[in-house]
């Protein structure tokens, strides 16, 4: 009697997860879209009004290294401290525009950090 093996099935939870990374683990040219972020409301709402949001995807131009982390949104490049990029998760993405990774619609989970303790 021989042993018949069956491929393994793929587990749909393992794709229905994307990857999250935080910015400064992105390499120069990676492309991403935000996945979530442990930011202050203020850091949030100043990240959106230079255009960084949950709906857009960026290019890494310079990843942290102990300086600030530098991506492209669109024609506008930021600079962001490398204590707030460690802060803002992505989902890298090898899509030309944000058409296909928004239209995957995943939820973006946004805390707010933890009170620091009082001295």
């Amino acid at each position: 009697m021989s042993a018949v093996m069956s491929e393994p099935k793929p587990n749909p939870a393992a794709r229905e997860t994307p990857i999250r990374l935080p910015l400064t683990q992105l390499k120069r040219g990676d492309r991403a879209m935000v996945a979530g972020a442990t930011l202050s409301k203020e850091d949030l709402e100043v990240l959106r009004a230079m255009g960084l949001d949950e709906t857009c995807s960026f290019t890494v131009c310079r990843s942290g290294g102990g300086g600030p982390c530098i991506i492209q949104v669109d024609a506008t490049r930021l600079g962001l401290s490398p204590d707030l990029a460690r802060r803002i998760l992505t989902r890298p993405c090898d899509c030309p525009d944000t058409a296909c990774c928004a239209a995957e619609g995943l939820a973006v989970d946004v805390q707010k950090p933890a009170d620091p303790p009082i001295a």
